[in-house]
């Protein structure tokens, strides 16, 4: 992603004529290149137009000009194609920051510069980084295994630039990935808007001052805050639990309404064959995928008939965006009642934090769907998973008592806050530790509380024992 717009425009222009037919001198090795490239360009073009998954392998030789045969002796389907163009963009994007490196440099100025320089790529192709940031996860768990290794490739530049800071200061390892999820939050929710280039250039270029700011306040971390999450013991919540996941086995022994005539309320029916329904497609989602989702297998973990299912949504998409609302109804919910029993600022962020990492620890099926396969499944609703997240902002703009700052947070550090809040939840889970996400407990809460009340203050604030109340 080099160069500017008017010279891309023409690169792409030239990548699609393709070469000369008939006799020709150039070496095999050169034409096989060349037909990559515009195969690559080709889908960059198609996913930014009609997206991943309506893009097809007719429209991409079509447009690369190559036949249908060539095609396949590059990539074996579409999904090859696709995480080939991923891998193309993005180490043409790696490069770029490593010509960035200067061992002489002051450190804040070069961490500004790779920050500069991801945000100048981004302006450059917007369509590369609709591709590489929004598209990605339609191609399902592998897309976003990409989106996670892009992102530890990221998060070594990011720690980079801390190790070359003066002093013996240390950056926690969990500080440096928030700071790359952030970075992926500012560039998501602006690409998905399509902004145009020009647009996308102006608006990087008026937050990175506050958004380096952000960064720096992290820097030295004290002695008190741990470079790596320490292990604690998970409580079990005793309500506000996703939808029948822990649920004790009804008092008639099967998972299902008795058969045959019963006195139970039509109410207590309808509520308690939704639950199943949402309780179904959590545990098959982070089990196959969402991808192998389908209604019979629903209907039959659910205890009930397809014709039950049809009378309470038309689809499985409408039932699985259903469930993601619940669940995340009920994470809020148990933040709520955790900052119910405090007082002051800091003890609410700490047990809003505490509250929301237990919930998800409670439920590893819903936390997967609520933070990995929703992008999967649906790419293009993304808005309204970031409003959920960014409802969690609301956390550091609470009016409780002694220690609330004294100006409410601004839009960009709220935002790198939950974009970095969100990417250490995505990672966890991604790898399989979702039951042990509490132990992030004291590093997002580090990273919440900093920027308002200093690091040393968020260091002895974490350092301070903190029991929330039985419930």
């Amino acid at each position: 992603m080099t160069g500017t717009a008017g010279e891309e425009s023409g690169r792409s222009a030239s990548a699609q004529k393709g070469l000369p037919r008939g006799p020709q001198a150039l070496p095999r090795a050169e034409v096989a290149a060349h037909q990559r490239e515009r195969l690559v360009e080709a889908m960059v073009q198609a996913v930014n137009e009609r997206g991943v998954v309506a893009t097809t392998i007719s429209e991409l030789v079509a447009r690369a000009g190559i036949s249908r045969r060539t095609f396949y002796e590059h990539f074996e389907n579409k999904e090859d194609c696709l995480l080939a163009t991923y891998d193309t963009v993005v180490e043409a994007e790696v490069q770029r920051l490593l010509a960035l490196t200067n061992p002489e440099g002051e450190w804040l100025e070069q961490l500004e510069a790779v920050v500069r320089a991801l945000f100048d790529a981004i302006a450059e192709r917007p369509d590369a980084a609709r591709l590489i940031c929004v598209e990605m996860g339609a191609s399902g768990e592998i897309g976003v295994q990409r989106w996670a290794a892009g992102a530890a490739r990221l998060e070594g530049f990011i720690s980079a630039g801390f190790e070359r800071a003066p002093g013996s200061g240390t950056i926690p390892d969990p500080v440096a990935r928030a700071v790359v999820g952030a970075l992926r939050k500012i560039v998501y929710t602006r690409v998905r808007e399509e902004r145009s280039s020009r647009s996308l250039k102006a608006e990087f270029a008026r937050i990175v001052p506050e958004l380096m700011e952000w960064i720096a306040c992290y820097y030295p971390s004290p002695p008190g805050v741990l470079r790596r999450p320490r292990a604690r013991r998970v409580r079990r919540l005793e309500g506000g639990r996703a939808p029948g996941t822990l649920s004790p086995p009804a008092p008639w022994g099967v998972r299902g309404l008795p058969r045959g005539e019963h006195n139970l309320p039509r109410g207590f029916v309808v509520f308690n064959q939704r639950e199943r329904i949402f309780d179904a497609i959590a545990k098959l989602t982070a089990r196959n995928g969402y991808p192998a989702l389908s209604l019979e297998d629903i209907a039959a973990k659910a205890a009930i008939s397809l014709q039950t299912f049809y009378s309470h949504f038309e689809n499985k998409e409408e039932a699985f965006l259903a469930t993601y609302e619940v669940g995340h109804t009920r994470a809020k919910a148990a933040v709520n009642r955790a900052l119910a029993h405090e007082t002051d600022w800091i003890g609410g962020v700490r047990a809003g934090v505490l509250a929301l990492l237990e919930f998800l620890a409670s439920e590893p099926a819903l936390a997967h769907l609520s933070c990995v396969d929703i992008l999967i499944a649906y790419p293009h609703v993304a808005g309204r998973v970031e409003e959920a997240n960014a409802a969690y902002a609301q956390l550091l703009d609470m009016e409780l008592g002694a220690g609330a700052p004294s100006q409410p947070s601004t839009p960009i550090v709220g935002e790198a806050i939950v974009g970095g809040v969100f990417e250490l939840l995505h990672d966890y889970i991604l790898q399989g530790r979702t039951r042990r996400l509490p132990e992030l407990a004291d590093h997002i809460s580090y990273i919440a509380l900093a920027p308002f009340i200093g690091r040393e203050a968020a260091a002895e604030a974490i350092a301070q024992p903190h029991s929330a109340p039985t419930r």
